[in-house]
């Protein structure tokens, strides 16, 4: 069992989250490219929903099958090869001269990063000490934040600077191609910490797809994941149109204003770790971040002095605190194998996704047929507050941490 985790094991899983970070950044920060967007191509409400909702529809339905399937590979070529497939699509979406290449442009690119979901757990899995998987989550999730903050700060700046939201999307590209290289260097499988040697087969036996039957707890953390995101971009889509349309905030400060979302995460995501170890009733975990999502969503949509808009934003953020803690809840689960977690994270994967794109669509759809984003942003919040009976239903046992050690996590299959 890996009693350390060494710098390089530090260097490659933070590397591998930034990978994750700047994937999700090329869609939260589509609401600051949108009113650019709609200025140029023309397109509607609905089409601005669907074009953020394409991105995590495709990773839904794509990421249980990828999970299991996929879970076979090495996670380090598997994720050098999904950046090399997916990389090329930002600058499709760059030169797309209307809606429908925009679209295929979108639906391509998360198709190829759709391709890694297992990896996340088997670097986990490959390169860490079990006893600092939440912690890895926990930096993982404050160094997200610093990314997103800055990301989703500075994109109205950038496309203002350069004079084209096209030629911000070709600095993405650039800035792929820059974590492409810097995975080959660093991501080497020959300093893959060494382990004693693992069961014949890799799992005991364990078919990965069980998961599914043998853990339905796992279906209750997915459900609470799906609501937290539904209302995450859904507010982050279509906050800075309801600001600039609605009431005639500028982008220039809508821009720092959303950018609330991620300040506090910043120096509270280490608390992932100190919530999983401490809060013994994983009731609690699931479900107090789910009410306070809701709430705060309505709270955000209804606020308008800036001050105000401060405070509610940050506190949407600050829901996110709980889940590093809430998606390691599948290694506590007794008796679970490697490829088992992998299927159990891509299921929590399928329902964020699920999540991420009914949020912006939900919202179109009802700002459509009222003619107001601030009735659809109210709606979805009321509708994700759905995630409070997912985690009242979550089986209220401390459970055993350590159980996911003695079933053989840490140990890698001999090569």
């Amino acid at each position: 069992m890996i009693e350390r985790t060494p710098p390089r094991s530090w260097a490659v899983l933070l590397l591998f989250r930034a990978q994750q970070s700047s994937v999700i950044l090329v869609s939260y920060t589509f609401g600051l490219f949108l009113p650019f967007i709609r200025e140029d191509l023309g397109i509607t409400a609905l089409q601005a929903g669907l074009l953020q909702g394409v991105w995590w529809i495709t990773a839904a339905l794509l990421a249980l099958p990828f999970g299991a399937w996929f879970s076979r590979f090495r996670p380090v070529p598997l994720a050098l090869v999904s950046l090399l497939l997916g990389a090329p699509f930002l600058f499709v979406q760059a030169l797309a001269p209307g809606f429908w290449l925009l679209f295929l442009g979108r639906l391509c690119f998360i198709l190829f990063h759709t391709v890694n979901t297992p990896a996340r757990a088997l670097l986990l899995h490959q390169w860490c000490a079990p006893r600092h998987y939440t912690l890895v989550q926990s930096v993982g999730l404050s160094q997200h934040s610093v990314m997103l903050a800055l990301a989703v700060s500075l994109s109205p700046w950038l496309i203002e600077g350069l004079g084209s939201w096209r030629i911000a999307y070709m600095a993405w590209g650039g800035l792929f191609a820059a974590q492409i290289v810097v995975w080959a260097v660093v991501a080497r499988e020959d300093r893959i910490p060494q382990a004693p040697p693992e069961q014949a087969d890799g799992d005991g036996g364990a078919s990965p797809w069980q998961a599914l039957r043998l853990y339905p707890q796992g279906w209750l953390v997915a459900a609470v994941m799906l609501f937290l995101s539904a209302t995450w971009t859904g507010m982050v889509t279509f906050l800075p149109t309801l600001w600039v349309e609605e009431r005639g905030v500028a982008l220039t400060l809508g821009g720092p204003l959303l950018g609330f979302l991620y300040y506090g995460l910043i120096p509270s995501g280490f608390l992932g770790g100190a919530l999983l170890s401490r809060l013994r009733s994983r009731k609690t975990l699931l479900a107090v971040p789910a009410l306070l999502n809701a709430l705060f969503g309505v709270a955000v949509t209804l606020s308008e002095a800036p001050a105000l808009l401060m405070v509610f934003i940050t506190g949407l953020g600050l829901v996110w605190v709980a889940t590093p803690a809430i998606q390691v809840l599948p290694f506590e689960f007794p008796g679970v194998a490697p490829r088992q977690v992998a299927v159990l994270t891509a299921l929590t994967a399928t329902f964020m996704g699920l999540g991420f794109a009914l949020g912006p669509m939900l919202v179109g759809l009802v700002a459509q047929l009222t003619g107001s984003i601030q009735a659809g942003l109210i709606a979805l919040s009321l509708l994700t507050g759905l995630g409070v009976i997912a985690g009242l239903a979550y089986p209220d046992r401390p459970g055993a941490p350590m159980a996911w050690a003695r079933a053989g996590w840490g140990r890698i299959p001999p090569r």
